[in-house]
């Protein structure tokens, strides 16, 4: 996640006061100079606050070790099941069935362009006295496939999800499929 300016200058100021009391203490206690406790305070206080404010700035570009708490990435559902829009519906339901999901993703090629849900089998095939053996993909599923990117934060996916009125989002990461995040998860990850 992202951390403004001003949070790290109040960190660094926080921490620097706490550090240089504490060196300010032992500069005292070793030598019983009170002004040189204040003078060895003053340039602490300067130099490390401005390299601390500088390291934070730095390591707050670095992905490394960050766990995106609060992101899609922290509720999602991944890999993504996949289906090739050739695929009949029967098949598709055996993944939903063999993942215990309710939806699947539909390719073509590598490039995804829909999803069909457990909704879209029973209203599109059982309704309609579809034969789901007969019956592929690209014919029930809903299109266009609503994409969201995996770093963007849980609250604006929510929304988004109820500006569209929709239950599930595929994720992706630089373009590529890499998960499915549903109202359901998205909430209790909230929560």
């Amino acid at each position: 996640m992202y951390e403004e300016h001003r949070r790290s200058a109040l960190k660094t100021i926080t921490w620097r006061i706490i550090a240089t009391c504490t060196g300010m203490f032992l500069v005292y206690f070793f030598t019983d100079e009170l002004e040189l406790a204040a003078s060895f305070g003053v340039a602490d206080v300067v130099l490390k606050m401005s390299f601390y404010f500088l390291h934070e700035r730095a390591w707050n570009r670095i992905e490394f070790g960050r766990g995106l708490i609060g992101t899609v990435e922290s509720a999602m559902r991944s890999p993504a099941i996949i289906a090739r829009n050739s695929d009949t519906v029967s098949s598709v339901v055996q993944k939903m069935i063999t993942n215990d999901i309710g939806a699947v993703i539909v390719t073509d090629g590598n490039k995804p362009y829909g999803l069909i849900t457990e909704g879209d089998v029973l209203e599109r095939v059982l309704k309609t006295s579809k034969d789901p053996t007969k019956t592929s993909a690209k014919d029930v599923m809903s299109s266009p496939l609503i994409t969201v990117e995996y770093n963007i934060s849980l609250t604006d996916v929510l929304k988004m999800m109820r500006t569209k009125q929709i239950r599930r989002l595929a994720v992706t990461q630089r373009g590529k499929v890499v998960g499915v995040i549903t109202e359901r998860r998205l909430l209790r990850a909230l929560i």
